[in-house]
């Protein structure tokens, strides 16, 4: 490495190193006990259990072994579970017997190491497959530009899966890059790589489009024969499939395997068809991916910017590998969002934007002569300074609009407990019914998702994933109901029935819903209502203890 590439190397380490600290704070917050967890991510509460389990000591080291690997939620694959447990292992070691009270330690840890650390990762894997680092300003440029998107920037704020599947993304691309179209050791490590993304997140295995496009090239190109492309790809598939499998050990035990499966079903019918109604088509998804980028990874124009210098880097041989795996990994990944997909968050694109918008420092033309006023004599020019200079402008105007709205999304992290519309709404019910219940009664509360309910000894707290209806809330029988504003809204519409993909299950719903909206839930007195959702107390238990007259 000479010295200009070792001094890039120090400036990237040292925003490196202030990136993460800056999330350090925030990442604390929201999280003073497993129920505010929820208040404000839901993917977090679900999977937090979990991850907690796989460190707790069995009564013998089989069961202990076994809470390790048998880890129960499978909406992820054991990569993900199996790096956040290593993470907050240190926590348990340190912290001791009472570990596990200390939830907002832990769960900063898992934001920092598995969301915060594999996207600087991710960026640093990117700049150096579109610069090599050749270029002190280009790198930066392209570093801070990808760590600076706010959609990475919202993603560094809670701990999920995706910064792990983007990272395996840009290491299976560096593998390609590295291998060159060689189908030697690094091809096969990309393999690895590959299979470690389907692993965290079953939309790894997006990757089939690039290895097709790169096997074809590599054959018709001349640069490996039929007989050993078959070979190469009858081992990389075993790679792939062997990789999957030891990292996901669950797949050799026959009742686990058979969860998983259905999970994966489960999920694919979800993501594909939709959860509660039905897909509205693929133009509603080309628009909303449209939307998202524009809000969350920066202007159309830069996208398109991007693509046109990966098209570009088609035909200029020396970028032409790099440009030809980005652009099929694009293809393919972003094909099934457009063609299959029935749901759309801004995380989901992120394996997608961190390899285009990197796309945008890939090429840079010869340098040439240019002719200044028509009199004048004619100057030499370097072309290549020229574009590096427009391109450091576009690049760092984008940086300072994502800089704007990363600071309101960051202030907003900062503030999110005190501001929290589902903590304000318990502060309310607490201050001025729930304080009058003597501390000896249990109190039943049944709550939806996102409504915060402070845990306290005599409170035995419900909920349900599947949110509520009559017969559920008859079954429970709580004395109290937390109810978000936002689901009474969404239900009590009566055109969601004919929209459902369980029509029983909905009208059950919008009956519920629609009451509570309407403020005269059968058998409940409403006690609080904020903008946030409601409380209501069962007509007995009202009667009992907030009752005055």
């Amino acid at each position: 490495m000479n010295k200009s590439k070792k001094w890039t190397f120090f400036i990237l380490l040292m925003l490196s190193i202030l990136y993460f600290s800056l999330f350090i704070p925030p990442n604390l917050l929201g999280a003073k006990d497993i129920n505010m967890i929820s208040a404000f991510e839901h993917d977090e509460f679900a999977q937090y259990p979990n991850v907690i389990r796989m460190l707790t000591p069995g009564e013998t080291l089989y069961q202990t072994l076994r809470n390790f690997v048998v880890y129960l939620h499978y909406y992820y694959g054991y990569p993900f579970y199996f790096f956040s447990a290593l993470a907050i292992l240190p926590v348990k070691l340190i912290l001791g017997s009472g570990w596990t009270e200390q939830t907002s330690t832990i769960v900063m840890v898992l934001r920092q190491l598995i969301n915060v650390l594999p996207m600087i990762l991710s960026a640093w894997v990117m700049t150096w497959i579109v610069t090599r680092f050749s270029s002190k300003l280009k790198s930066v440029l392209c570093f801070v530009l990808l760590l600076t998107l706010p959609a990475a920037v919202t993603n560094n704020l809670w701990w999920h899966p995706d910064s792990l599947l983007t990272l395996f993304v840009v290491l299976t691309l560096f593998f390609l890059d590295k291998d060159d179209f060689r189908f030697g050791k690094y091809f096969y490590f990309s393999g690895v790589a590959a299979a470690l993304a389907i692993g965290s997140k079953i939309l790894g295995v997006l990757f089939v489009v690039t290895y097709i496009v790169y096997l074809l090239y590599g054959f018709f190109s001349k640069k490996i024969p039929f007989k050993r492309l078959v070979l190469a790809t009858l081992l990389q598939l075993a790679v792939v499939v062997g990789t999957v499998i030891i990292t996901n050990p669950l797949l050799l035990l026959p009742i686990e395997r058979g969860e998983i499966i259905s999970v994966f079903k489960a999920n694919l019918e979800q993501s594909t068809v939709g959860f509660w109604v039905k897909t509205e088509g693929n133009q509603s998804q080309i628009t909303a991916i449209r939307d998202i980028f524009s809000q969350n990874y920066g202007s159309i124009l830069l996208a398109l910017f991007s693509t046109a210098s990966l098209v570009l880097g088609l035909f200029h041989k020396p970028v032409r590998t790099r440009s030809m795996i980005i652009l099929a990994w694009l293809i393919g990944y972003l094909g099934y969002f457009v063609i299959f997909a029935s749901t759309l968050r801004e995380h989901y694109l992120l394996p997608a934007a961190i390899p285009l918008l990197a796309g945008l420092f890939l090429l840079i033309p010869a340098p040439g002569t240019i002719r200044i006023g028509r009199n004048l004599p004619a100057v030499k020019f370097d072309r290549k300074q020229l574009l590096v200079i427009l391109l450091a402008v576009i690049v760092v105007a984008q940086v300072g609009v994502n800089a704007f709205k990363d600071a309101k999304i960051l202030e907003s992290a900062l503030h999110k407990e005190e501001n929290s519309g589902s903590i304000n709404l318990f502060n309310v019910a607490s201050e001025e019914f729930l304080a009058k219940i003597p501390a000896d009664v249990k109190v039943k509360i049944y709550r939806d998702w996102r409504a915060y309910v402070e845990p306290r000894a005599n409170y035995e707290i419900t909920y349900d994933w599947s949110l509520a209806d009559y017969d559920y809330i008859h079954t429970i029988d709580p004395d109290v109901l937390f109810i978000e504003y936002d689901n009474a809204y969404y239900f009590s519409d009566e055109s969601k029935i004919e929209q459902s993909i369980r029509p029983g299950e909905m009208t059950a719903m919008v009956e519920f819903y629609s009451d509570v909206i309407n403020e005269h839930l059968a058998g409940y007195q409403l006690l609080v209502k904020t903008d946030f959702g409601y409380v209501f107390a069962k007509d007995e238990f009202y009667a009992r203890f907030f009752d005055m007259e």
